[in-house]
């Protein structure tokens, strides 16, 4: 009978073989997923038998990774700012690079008690806001999405973080208005950014399983920035902050769209590999 260490082993050589990075991370996760195990007890009994069943059904999960298929939707789970957020084809995968944004908001209100009332424009998985949520026990807020599938997944991870009964999620396209900004003490998003001139760059295994909607944002990925700008205008808040995520090489165009669209104190926050990755700014 095969065990557990031959099953990770026989895995790893499955995904080398079509060349995917992290191979051995990859095939240590899928294997515990697919034994019901942790990724801890993948090596640390590496002796114990798997039977036919729970065989194939590993091998099922690696033949999809094989396939390019990402990780977190084969496990149909994603970590983000050491949380567990359910994912599926209808939501972005959330990334380390969004962690950014939630530390800038922390950075500028390091007080944890704050009655904050936030909005999240695109929630998608609900990742930003219910991070946030998660570290303001006294805040409260809004996401909103225009896909009603994805608000059913942010609503799952509310309910599943503890913090379902302090946020709303609504059907709303930004194109036809917001709830007043006036209303929140925050606004923040991740935007679809990526510009339609550079979709064959793209990874097949973010533009063959995320949905595009979420990911590209015209010819030049400006388009929703502008569209989101567009509706402060009418905003007569004098403290509102806005967080918004950019793309590789975005910070400084969108600073200028934020100092063209009237903002204030506008600051770019950089990722750990030092690439801007956050402007904010005040209404």
């Amino acid at each position: 009978m095969t065990t557990v260490g031959e099953i990770l082993e026989e895995s790893i050589h499955s995904l080398k073989r079509v060349n995917l990075k992290g191979a051995h991370l990859d095939a240590r996760l899928l294997v515990a997923h697919g034994l019901n195990m942790t990724a801890q007890e993948v090596f640390g009994y590496p002796e114990k038998e798997v039977n036919n069943t729970d065989l194939e059904c590993v091998r099922e999960l690696i033949f999809r990774r094989s396939q390019y298929e990402p990780v977190a939707l084969i496990i149909g789970v994603k970590e983000f700012w050491s949380l567990p957020f359910k994912v599926t084809t209808a939501t972005l995968i959330p990334r380390p690079d969004s962690e950014t944004l939630i530390e800038a908001v922390l950075i500028n209100y390091p007080d944890r008690e704050w009655p904050a009332r936030i909005l999240d424009l695109g929630t998608g998985s609900g990742c930003l806001i219910l991070a946030l949520l998660h570290e303001y026990k006294n805040a409260k807020g809004i996401g909103i999405d225009l896909c009603e599938d994805a608000l059913k997944v942010a609503k799952y991870n509310g309910e599943n973080l503890d913090v379902g009964t302090r946020v709303d999620f609504i059907h709303m396209d930004w194109n036809n208005g917001i709830p007043s900004i006036d209303e929140f003490d925050i606004v923040v998003s991740n935007p679809p950014y990526l510009a339609e001139k550079d979709r064959d760059k793209i990874p097949f295994d973010v533009i063959g399983f995320e949905t595009s909607t979420a990911l590209f944002a015209g010819e030049d990925g400006l388009r929703e920035y502008k569209a989101i700008l567009s509706l402060f205008s009418e905003s007569k808040s004098i403290s509102c902050n806005v967080f918004f995520e950019v793309g590789i090489g975005q910070a400084n165009v969108v600073c200028k769209l934020f100092k063209n669209a009237g903002l204030r104190e506008i600051s770019i926050y950089p990722d750990l590999s030092g690439i801007g990755r956050c402007v904010a700014a005040k209404l």
